[in-house]
């Protein structure tokens, strides 16, 4: 386990995140809705952005999950950050 841990390259996250597209965002949607995440914003989601990092990184989620809590909550915010910025610029794009 501490081998997959190794290989878990956090340093360009956003970037992964940013290469991803809406066929990527559903399906991890989909598999939180059929698990009943409870979450009505899946944003706002640990499992949503955990399992959307995942894809990012390409590697399965259960070895982002495996990560230590401190680094675990540090992908989430990252992720839910990600996204979060993404829709706050095309609101602020809109308002212009």
């Amino acid at each position: 386990m501490a081998e997959e841990k190794a290989k878990l390259d956090l340093d360009n996250l956003e970037t992964r995140l940013d290469e991803l597209d809406s066929d990527a965002f559903i399906t991890v949607e989909r598999e939180c809705r059929k698990s009943a995440d409870p979450t009505p914003d899946l944003i706002y989601s640990s499992v949503f952005c955990a399992k959307l990092a995942a894809a990012a990184l390409e590697v399965p989620y259960a070895q982002v999950k495996a990560l230590k809590m401190p680094v675990f909550v540090a992908v989430v915010e990252r992720t839910r950050n990600f996204l979060l910025k993404t829709l706050g610029e095309t609101v602020i794009q809109s308002d212009n």
